[in-house]
């Protein structure tokens, strides 16, 4: 369905258009059960395709998992928090996501703002001001020179990091909308605590590991419900979130709905290191406490990264996919729009994934704080180049047998919403079938090849080939804009100096000097 509706060429393609048509396209089933298509150009948007986001944020996962184990397993802490802001269904998405993690600052105009180097300024959300908050940071030393010649120093301040042992977060935003409220735009951080640093976060090193008191705990908690809720009310007042509540059961404890607070602490350090690094037998048995360590720190990274595993309540909220999914159900399977799941008209859907793609498009969903994975001793980065390494990873997995399809057939599967008739076909291995779902499009059947699981491994490798020289490419591309953007920067430094050097020469030699100023202008840029 996201062919039909997205705005975004790259969604309108994905899954659809051939990568090399002079290869084609494989179906076939994994050595694991699934069913795999390999060969078609993938978008790698993990805000908009359902497919991709899925493959993303899996990976994206386990890299969490793999860093919240690793904090917990040398004595550190994990805090899992959700900040959110108040809204209602007349609230701009747009407006509200840059309160919250900040947007592209614009001119009087509408125009993006640039920096020296050519590239966009941001703007700050309530995020960004979070982590920059000196209550938090802390100041460094200062030293002033006052007018009578006097030095004034002021000493450095620790911030709350340093009571809690702060070494960096991951902060994973999603979306969900509801039936009264409207869209619904969150963050969930997964916050590394009790880490002794040398050096600020994003560049020292991390000597040691304590446990946080929970008083510093509970002044770091206060001290971020009001922070959060200063911060988006200065955005817009309409933002700003309760710090207080009484409704009896809240889950929100009596302390508002802009910020919840979870602490995940280590119940055996020594029964997990013991089990990460010796448990190398393939035997499954372990102490109840590093089995209470695992699910902790699974449950946390799941619940930060994995918005496409979630579902909205009934009729009374939904995933942005699954707008997508309901208008699949009333426009294509013909279902009735009260047994479809989810609400709102044909209409009304598109329209606020119109919304949505203006809001989120550009926008990282899943990102590290910087040093944190050098802290937790793991590779990787947060770039898009990766997240599509997640997309296509399956397609390396060994295939057990399948077809390959031409362009012109795959065209005409795509064309007919057929491809949900050749997975089934190619999960009951009845793969000689898919020449009848081709042939009853109106293709050819010599344009589908039933192939052996060696043949497939050697298509599989050319269009591996393939997918590798469309990564280097964009590497390339990204490299020229890139080394473009520091050429117009260093240009625009040059034209400033020319000018005020010029000005430099008029002050000087008077306006009858205006010539000699403008040549030597003129040589400056002459030699630039």
């Amino acid at each position: 369905m996201l062919n039909r509706v997205s705005g975004i060429d790259a969604c309108g393609g994905c899954g659809r258009r051939v990568l090399d048509p002079d290869t084609g396209v494989i179906y076939a089933k994994s050595s694991r059960g699934y069913v795999v298509t390999i060969g078609l150009v993938r978008c790698g948007r993990i805000w908009f395709c359902p497919e991709c986001s899925s493959a993303i944020r899996r990976g994206r996962t386990e890299e969490i998992k793999t860093g919240a184990l690793r904090h917990l397993a040398a004595g550190g802490t994990l805090a899992v928090v959700v900040l959110t802001a108040r809204h209602n269904q007349t609230t701009d998405l747009d407006s509200l996501v840059a309160a919250l993690w900040g947007g592209p600052l614009l001119d009087d105009k509408g125009a993006p703002v640039l920096d020296r180097s050519g590239k966009p300024r941001r703007a700050p959300g309530a995020y960004q001001r979070m982590l920059t908050a000196p209550a938090f940071y802390g100041r460094p030393e200062a030293r002033r020179t006052r007018k009578d010649g006097t030095q004034y120093v002021r000493p450095a301040e620790d911030g709350i990091r340093h009571r809690i042992g702060y070494i960096g977060m991951v902060r994973a935003a999603e979306v969900t909308r509801s039936k009264k409220n409207g869209y619904h735009p969150h963050l969930n951080l997964l916050v590394f605590l009790g880490g002794e640093l040398s050096g600020t976060p994003a560049k020292g090193d991390v000597v040691g590991h304590f446990e946080p008191s929970e008083t510093d705990l509970g002044d770091w908690e206060d001290w971020l419900r009001e922070m959060w809720a200063g911060a988006l009310k200065r955005a817009d007042p309409k933002f700003e979130p309760s710090t207080d509540c009484d409704t009896p059961g809240c889950k929100c404890k009596g302390k508002g709905h802009g910020v919840m607070v979870s602490i995940v602490r280590s119940a055996d350090d020594v029964a997990l290191i013991e089990y990460l690094t010796k448990n190398q037998d393939g035997k499954r048995e372990r102490p109840d406490s590093v089995d209470q360590d695992l699910e902790a720190a699974g449950a946390a990274a799941m619940e930060t990264a994995r918005l496409d595993s979630k579902t909205g309540r009934g009729r009374k909220s939904m995933t942005p996919f699954q707008i997508l999914y309901r208008l699949w159900d009333i426009e294509v399977a013909g279902l009735d729009p009260d047994m479809a799941e989810g609400y709102g008209t044909p209409k009304q859907l598109r329209a606020w994934w119109a919304q949505y793609e203006e809001a989120l498009a550009g926008r990282r969903a899943i990102e590290w704080t910087r040093g944190l994975r050098r802290h937790v001793d793991l590779d990787g980065d947060d770039d898009e180049e990766t997240d599509l390494q997640y997309v296509y990873e399956p397609e390396a997995a060994p295939l057990d047998g399948g077809v390959v399809l031409t362009s012109d057939a795959m065209r005409l599967v795509v064309g007919a919403d057929a491809e949900l008739d050749l997975d089934d076909v190619v999960r009951a291995e009845a793969y000689y079938s898919a020449v009848d779902v081709v042939t009853g499009l109106g293709g050819r059947a010599d344009h589908v090849r039933v192939a052996t699981a060696e043949e497939l491994a050697e298509v599989q490798e050319v269009l591996f080939a393939r997918t590798q020289e469309r990564a280097e490419e964009s590497r390339r591309q990204r490299r020229i804009a890139e080394h473009e953007a520091e050429q117009a920067a260093a240009h625009r430094k040059r034209q400033e100096l020319a000018r005020c050097l010029g000005l430099l020469v008029r002050q000087r030699g008077g306006t009858q000097d205006d010539s000699a100023a403008d040549n030597f202008v003129a040589h400056i840029h002459a030699n630039r």
